[in-house]
């Protein structure tokens, strides 16, 4: 609990910052036409035929519809012909009518609209100022009391009474049953969950990231009970003589898993502990290499579960952009023309590298290593202990093999599993051929079954380790399932912040809140500018949702019409591309309420709002470098092979101004 006048500092602050919110220059029309656009986008599908691209003539009425026209004719269909449009717009008055009426009602906008004998119905809320409210309640009650899980709930429970019109006492109810009601709804049952806790108990999706990442946790504490984690560290010890070089092995750990950034958090923070723990490392540090090797590699990497999401998001923006100049003709292609400019994914993990190569840390950071160095507690606020991935049963001779052979396991399970549902209906696949890895991850069944895969995956590997345990017998069955459980019993607070993480995100979408934010940006920004406002922008977004995949979604189809008809210029319009999925990227790693924020901080043992501000000094100086040397010098004329140079000499200059060596007096 904080004392009384830090309390009444952070509450003075709350109410300045909510006071701030109510003032935003929040543009009503702006938000109507995204909501109505956004609305519109998701039933398109609905209404095509199953063969062809039908022409229709348009039949608009009420708010928002004014723009309509682009968005009926975006590529927003794949067939074996590609990506392409679910209807051509003509005026023949013969043509059917393809309708859309808007309508009002107090912050609700309502759509309905048809095509022949299908039809369509949707709503949602209009963003305004109090669609801010559920991140900033969680942001300043984490603040405030250091609990996480009060903070997280109290903001779904704001969120939900504004949704419910300011009814405290229904949007409680309404949580209740939800939460009463949703194991039925997971096997089946035809109810309906009201509430938001609820809905995330019940989604297929969530349960399984869940179990992934406890079966795999189970999976590393049963490996260190046969010797499994001590071989390894013994092994990696090699490489890693001191703290320094211990950071550095941990971080190419974090690059290598380059395909998944679940499965990266969760095997990197669960078996890197053991060898950054020998070397006096904080657990707030092994947080912060864990979370920025995850998601920026994944992000840029060529072969990820995250390519196809990417390239199908650049794949719809193709006719919106159509007037650049020498503008590809595939998403792939566009992901390759932005590469070069995802500068703060590339500066995030060069800079990771960079404070293990100088030993310079800053603000927090600083403190927390020197409280381990000096023979402190590891993590803050505890007396160290090891954790059953660090105790070896009594006899048992430490192999590495105990370790690397399951979650080997586990890591070719995933990527077999991928390459065996992605290349289903492909007459052969090599891996060699890169055409070959670009269609597996753009699979529909990989982007269906992403969660399902990893889990399934955890479970093989979980079978191999119980294998090298009891078929030696290296432990008994008692022993071995002690252990597995003893990992599991560790996650149960991380599991309610990572549930509560999803249901803040599922309230933020309801009430509008990133299309609050996107409106705030305007049309009347020069083309200089455009860059680099759309990164901060993108940033704030995924800070207020917690979501990079969700800010990407929602941030793109505004930014890229805006790049293309402020400048035309290809690369300011890529500059913006890439500047929407990194900031998306540097919005999540600030963001408390980030589901890979919060695995980072469980994989790797620290506090979570330890992580959370331990971390931030370091993804703003990535941030600033990436905006200064990339969104705005290169759109300036700095020459993209010269950013990179300029964008690590920010860094280092950062660290040496605002940071010291940990082993400096």
């Amino acid at each position: 609990m904080p004392n009384p006048r830090t309390l009444a500092l952070t509450l003075a602050v709350g109410a300045a910052l909510i006071a701030g919110a109510a003032a935003l220059p929040i543009d009503e029309a702006a938000v109507t036409r995204l909501t109505v656009e956004r609305l519109v986008r998701g039933k398109l599908a609905e209404l095509r035929p199953e063969q062809g691209v039908p022409a229709v003539r348009l039949a608009l009425s009420g708010p928002g519809t004014g723009a309509l026209a682009a968005v009926i004719q975006e590529p927003v269909i794949r067939d074996a012909q590609g990506r392409h449009a679910a209807f051509a717009v003509v005026q023949d008055p013969a043509a059917p009518a393809l309708t859309v009426q808007v309508t009002r009602t107090g912050d609700r906008l309502a759509v309905k609209g048809g095509l022949g004998a299908k039809a369509f119905e949707a709503q949602a809320r209009a963003g305004d100022w109090l669609s801010l409210l559920p991140p900033l309640v969680a942001l300043l009650l984490a603040v405030a009391f250091r609990h996480v899980v009060v903070a997280l709930l109290s903001a779904v429970l704001v969120g939900a009474v504004v949704l419910q019109g300011g009814n405290p006492a229904w949007a409680l109810w309404l949580e209740i049953k939800s939460l009463a009601l949703a194991p039925a709804a997971f096997f089946g049952a035809e109810v309906t969950l009201d509430g938001y806790l609820g809905r995330v108990i019940a989604d297929s999706f969530n349960l399984q990231i869940l179990g992934f990442t406890f079966a795999l946790v189970g999976l590393v504490a049963l490996v260190g009970r046969m010797g499994g984690t001590r071989g390894l560290v013994d092994r990696l010890s090699r490489f890693a003589r001191g703290p320094r070089s211990a950071q550095a092995v941990t971080s190419f750990m974090g690059t290598a898993l380059f395909f998944d950034d679940y499965a990266n958090t969760v095997v990197v923070g669960t078996t890197g502990r053991s060898l950054t723990d020998r070397n006096r490392i904080s657990r707030e540090k092994l947080a912060y290499i864990v979370d920025s090797t995850s998601a920026p590699v994944a992000g840029v990497a060529i072969v990820s579960t995250w390519i196809g999401y990417e390239v199908g998001l650049f794949d719809d923006l193709l006719a919106v952009l159509a007037t650049v100049p020498d503008l590809p003709k595939s998403g792939y292609e566009l992901f390759f023309q932005v590469l070069p400019l995802r500068f703060y994914c590339l500066f995030a993990l060069a800079l990771v590298f960079l404070g293990a190569l100088t030993g310079r840390d800053m603000g927090a950071m600083l403190k927390a290593e020197r409280r381990a160095r000096s023979g402190g507690p590891l993590a803050p606020g505890k007396a160290d202990a090891e954790g059953p991935e660090q105790l070896e049963a009594p006899g048992v001779v430490p192999r590495a093999r105990n370790a690397i052979i399951p979650i080997g396991a586990v890591l070719a399970a995933i990527v077999a599993w991928i390459i065996w549902g992605g290349s289903a209906g492909m007459a052969s696949f090599s891996p060699l051929s890169l055409a070959d890895w670009k269609a597996v991850f753009e699979a529909d069944y990989v982007a269906d079954n992403t969660a399902f895969i990893l889990l399934g995956s955890a479970l093989i590997g979980s079978g191999v380790a119980f294998a090298l345990a009891l078929i030696p017998r290296t432990l008994t069955v008692r022993d071995a399932g002690k252990a597995y459980l003893s990992g599991l019993s560790t996650l149960a607070e991380a599991a309610a912040v990572l549930i509560l993480a999803w249901a803040i995100k599922s309230v933020c979408d309801e009430l509008g809140t990133g299309m609050a934010l996107v409106a705030l940006i305007g049309d009347a920004l020069p083309p200089v500018a455009l860059p680099v406002t759309v990164f901060v922008l993108a940033g704030l977004v995924a800070f207020a949702t917690g979501t990079s995949w969700g800010t990407m979604a929602l941030v793109l189809p505004v930014a890229a019409p805006l790049a293309a008809t402020l400048s035309g210029e290809p690369l300011v319009v890529y500059a913006c591309l890439g500047a929407v999925l990194d900031g998306a990227i540097w919005g999540d790693h600030c963001s408390p309420i980030s589901d890979t924020t919060v695995l980072s901080s469980t994989a790797s043992g620290c506090p979570h709002l330890a992580h959370v501000r331990t971390q931030f000094p370091y993804a703003t100086l990535a941030m600033v470098a990436a905006g200064a040397a990339g969104y705005v010098g290169v759109v300036v004329g700095v020459p993209v092979w010269a950013a990179y140079p300029l964008g690590l000499g920010i860094m280092a200059g950062g660290l040496y101004v605002f940071g010291r060596r940990v082993d400096a007096a």
